[in-house]
């Protein structure tokens, strides 16, 4: 198995909303657990912000999941929930502890 791809999304979160979206997260990741090349997902909030760590065997399968979740309407609404949003792609692990 190669070290796949680690990807990092950060959200920005409107605060009236947080921690509905917080709360939510752990059913909302049932799904991705089942998608092709999910590895694992690590979920850190900080006041509105939340940081989505994820390591998938590709960036060609995050970049599938991620169109799967916009066909089902999932982004859009994400979308509404949020202030901004960054993703990060780390394709070289250089050690893990």
């Amino acid at each position: 198995m190669s070290d796949g791809v680690t990807i990092i999304m950060t959200m920005d979160v409107k605060p009236e909303i947080v921690d509905g979206l917080a709360a939510g997260f752990p059913e909302m990741i049932k799904d991705t657990a089942q998608r092709p090349g999910f590895r694992n997902i690590k979920i850190v909030r900080n006041g509105n912000k939340l940081n989505l760590i994820e390591e998938w065997d590709s960036e060609a399968d995050y970049d599938a999941y991620i169109a799967w979740r916009t066909e089902r309407g999932d982004m859009d609404a994400m979308g509404a929930m949020l202030n901004g949003v960054t993703k990060e792609v780390w394709p070289t692990l250089i050690v893990r502890a």
